[in-house]
């Protein structure tokens, strides 16, 4: 109530000739600032439109770091700073015919003091999600240089490292688009990746898995023990975790250099990997899920009722959310380990899923996305893609999908509606990395190409 009593009385003022007197002469300072807490990012902007005061009263950090925090965009200016991240790729183009870049000046001799930090990086994201919705990027020069098919891949805001079945592992420099380095140390398939800081840890064909620095493009060292192709990495803090054909699933130190533990309990190759915290979860092709305590190098639980192989798997403090060519989509308690429910819908095998605090998104091999709440129920069902939907990518803002011919779809997960089609034909797609400014993706065919959409 107080807050549509103060936004009628905000629009009534706003629209006084400023010959009339100033409510906000006549008030403190204090209780100003109080008023102002009350408006929206929408009509801030209209107080700040009617005079230099009133825009010099709203243009303070505390009110837009409020409006950043409740979206969760606190990230835009502690872990990244998007006010000096650097425009790629300007000489390129985009499908829309439209530039993303954006800039925010206040003009040479103009009274008004600078834009605050965090009203200047609202304004920002603001921008950021208009490109993504409207399909505002450009795309890098094409990454070739690898012979054979991209296998593994991974990056970070500054390198992308890519395997192939070439026996390479190539790392490339995201805003000059060229290789780095081409590392020569595997014997086999490069059949994992995983990029942290300057380390770059991969799994091989060869049983191999190996430590490399990515500044330097040096061999640090190799773990043996796995006797099959090492297909599944994850990183938990100073350990590595590996899981492939061999049916088992290994823990190593990297500061010691040594394996830790062996975790046995599969019948078949594992075909899926996910670590939260010191817990990991594999999903196998003997039809099952397994619950492993990291630390104490133990089975929690065995996950049964799917009737085919579990194809991808999520899973955090609450739930494990898992998928399978058996055409469904299941939900299990952390704490006992039983099925609540199951989440029927598609018409071929479960390829991927992503969920976030709203919502479960699944792709198909029957070309549908489909989105749940967090209950199971069916909410959206589309079919925007043309065959498998390979890989999927949800946050708080969008859901992004990427399958076969190389068309990737932009979502609004809350309405189910698609914001936009990325077409990148004729080149298929199977692997896909989104972060909050670019989208990278990999071409399994031969020779294998790397391509990079900046949405900023």
């Amino acid at each position: 109530m107080v807050n549509q009593t103060v936004k009628k009385t905000l629009k009534k003022t706003s629209k006084m000739t400023l010959s009339t007197s100033d409510f906000t002469e006549h008030l403190p300072q204090e209780l100003c600032k109080k008023v102002l807490t009350y408006l929206g990012p929408k009509d801030l902007a209209s107080f700040s439109q009617c005079c230099v005061r009133w825009r010099e009263m709203a243009n303070i950090n505390p009110l837009w770091l409020h409006h950043c925090m409740v979206r969760h965009w606190l990230k835009f200016g502690l872990h990244t700073d998007i006010l000096h991240e650097e425009t790629l790729y300007p000489k390129a183009s985009n499908v829309s015919g439209t530039s993303p870049t954006f800039s925010l000046q206040i003009p040479e001799g103009s009274k008004l003091s600078p834009i605050c930090k965090w009203k200047h990086i609202y304004v920002c994201v603001c921008h950021l999600h208009t490109n993504w919705a409207q399909g505002r990027y450009t795309v890098s020069p094409i990454f070739r240089g690898h012979k054979e098919k991209v296998t593994a891949m991974d990056c970070d805001n500054h390198c992308i490292v890519s395997g192939s079945e070439d026996k390479a592992l190539r790392v490339w420099d995201i805003h000059s688009t060229t290789c780095i380095h081409t590392i020569n140390c595997h014997s086999d398939t490069v059949t994992a990746v995983k990029l942290k800081i300057n380390m770059i840890v991969t799994g091989c064909a060869d049983s191999s898995i190996r430590v490399l620095n990515s500044s330097s493009g040096k061999l640090c060292f190799s773990l043996q023990g796995h006797s099959g192709s090492v297909d599944h990495i994850q990183l938990s803090g100073d350990k590595i975790i590996s899981a492939g054909t061999d049916k088992t699933v290994r823990i190593w130190s990297i500061k010691d250099r040594k394996l830790l533990c062996i975790l046995r309990g599969h019948t078949d190759e594992i075909e899926c990997l996910s670590n939260v915290g010191s817990y990991a979860l594999t999903g196998s092709w003997d039809n099952t899920l397994m619950l492993w305590d990291v630390e104490k190098g133990r089975l929690l639980f065995q996950l049964s009722g799917h009737t085919e192989v579990i194809s991808c798997c999520q899973f955090d403090s609450e739930k494990i959310v898992s998928g399978s060519a058996d055409k469904d989509l299941r939900i299990w308690s952390m704490s006992s380990g039983k099925c609540t429910h199951i989440l029927s819908g598609h018409d071929g095998e479960v390829y991927c899923l992503a969920y976030n605090k709203e919502v479960i998104a699944s792709g198909c091999s029957d070309s549908a996305v489909i989105i749940w709440n967090l209950a199971g129920e069916l909410l959206h069902k589309q079919r925007q893609h043309l065959g498998i939907v390979r890989c999927i990518h949800l946050n708080d803002d969008r859901l992004v999908t990427g399958g076969d011919q190389k068309k990737l779809v932009v979502w609004d997960y809350r309405s189910g509606q698609v914001l936009n089609c990325i077409h990148r034909h004729p080149t298929l797609l199977h692997l896909m990395k989104v972060s909050d400014l670019r989208l990278v993706t990999a071409s399994p065919e031969k020779p294998g190409t790397i391509t990079v959409l900046s949405y900023w």
